[in-house]
């Protein structure tokens, strides 16, 4: 005896809107995991203080772009500051590039908000001399105080950026406003050693375990 199934309907038409869903769960389980790096790694930046730049400087790619249905979706977080994130990732020395300086914020900077930088803060251009590290907003300290005082100190190997808050009747004046002549905001150096802040491959690993997670969700449908 011989037994024979029989299936009615468009089959083709079945598999295809199967296969459609699970296009978009795939994708969507990609984008969530993504996502979940992006932010764990954007809010390892802002924790440590690094500032807005370094933290804005993690991207997101999504594939395919075009929103084509796919079963092979993917997810890309990159950085488009590569070497200072890998530097606090792994600890390494920071050095400024063509014999220029790395602007630390000094606790009067920090006060004012000078410790964070807009993403695109390169005073090559306006001024010479000293250039700010990207964490560093030297030119809205310049807004506000005029040209900062480049001043020289342990030899030349080190220099201050000073602002000059009796002129202006700063607030951020010691003492109250107008009675302090001069306020150091940044300390410039040519090299740091910079303190392991980052852990870019434990976010990683987070978002691979969270990617896994969401595609067994989708299998066990």
């Amino acid at each position: 005896m011989m037994i024979v199934g029989r299936i009615q309907g468009d089959l083709k038409g079945l598999l295809n809107e199967r296969i459609g869903e699970i296009a978009d769960a795939a994708r969507a389980a990609v984008r969530s995991a993504s996502e979940q790096l992006q932010a764990d790694l954007r809010a390892q930046v802002r924790g440590a203080g690094l500032g807005i730049g370094l933290e804005k400087a993690w991207r997101l790619d999504l594939y395919p772009k075009s929103g084509r249905k796919t079963l092979r979706p993917a997810g890309l977080v990159y950085s488009k500051a590569t070497r200072l994130h890998d530097a606090f990732d792994a600890g390494e020395t920071v050095r400024a590039k063509g014999g220029k300086w790395l602007a630390i914020p000094l606790e009067a900077a920090k006060q004012a908000g000078f410790d964070r930088s807009s993403e695109r803060d390169d005073l090559t251009a306006r001024r010479p001399g000293p250039v700010p590290a990207k964490w560093s907003n030297v030119s809205a300290a310049e807004s506000r105080f005029g040209k900062l005082q480049f001043v020289p100190i342990n030899g030349g190997r080190r220099a201050l950026l000073v602002a000059d808050g009796k002129a202006r009747g700063d607030v951020l004046a010691r003492g109250g406003a107008g009675r302090a002549t001069s306020i150091p905001l940044f300390l410039l150096v040519r090299q740091t050693r910079g303190r392991k802040v980052l852990d870019i491959s434990g976010a990683a690993q987070r978002a691979q375990a969270q990617l896994a997670a969401n595609l067994s969700n989708i299998i066990g449908r």
